[in-house]
């Protein structure tokens, strides 16, 4: 929870207090930093503690550490892609990455930035704001490893309809063979045309069963996969 002094309440024209109130009940931070090799952070709002469980006086000038060393490695380099992708074209960036808090755990966060250039189109500063979304990014890794086990399932049901079409083919393929070979015994082969007639029969109802039953499942998938 944020908190604001009776002189601040009473300012609403107050720029700062107003950012740091909305930034710090988010549980997230604005920031800006020089474009210098080490991002040098210029300022920064107190949900920077909230958030990373560090001081804000951590990172000004980073005097004892750097916004960018909160980042997990594994991170690292696609949040650098995102950026440098970004400012090139003079667009803003928004992107999700991990950050290591003072407490050794990580937690995700989403950033939304942009470059801050000069009249002769010089890059002066990297500005952005940082927040926590650790549920929702929990929520989609949950639903996205549903579908992963929904996926691993639905391609055991595809390859066994495809074990049960050869079956079912291999049948096609004998009760015609029957009906030739009772043609040719005539009277005495009657009986057992009819019997290959009858598996022939049941052998097609099945193959088209078991193609709406792997049609089915495709359909299921390709909605899974738009969801």
């Amino acid at each position: 929870m944020s908190k604001m002094t009776t002189s601040q309440m009473r300012d609403p024209g107050n720029e700062l207090a107003i950012m740091q109130s909305i930034t710090g009940r988010m549980k997230g931070f604005l920031y800006r930093c020089l474009n210098d090799n080490d991002y040098t952070l210029v300022f920064t709002t107190d949900g920077i503690h909230s958030l990373t469980g560090y001081p804000a006086s951590d990172f000004i000038g980073n005097v004892v550490r750097t916004l960018p060393s909160l980042t997990e490695p594994a991170d690292e380099q696609y949040v650098l892609d995102w950026v440098t992708t970004a400012l090139r074209t003079r667009q803003m960036w928004t992107v999700d990455y991990r950050v290591r808090r003072a407490d050794k755990q990580l937690v995700w966060v989403r950033e939304v930035g942009g470059g801050v250039f000069d009249e002769q189109g010089k890059l002066l500063f990297l500005e952005g704001l940082v927040i926590e979304v650790q549920g929702e990014r929990a929520a989609q890794i949950a639903a996205e490893q549903r579908f992963a086990a929904m996926t691993s399932s639905t391609n055991a049901i595809l390859s066994d309809v495809e074990e049960i079409l050869k079956t079912i083919r291999a049948l096609s393929i004998l009760s015609f063979n029957a009906r030739v070979e009772a043609a040719r015994a005539g009277q005495e082969g009657r009986g057992f045309a009819v019997v290959a007639a009858e598996i022939k029969k049941l052998a097609d109802d099945s193959d088209k069963l078991v193609k709406r039953v792997s049609e089915n499942v495709k359909n299921v998938r390709k909605v899974m996969a738009a969801g």
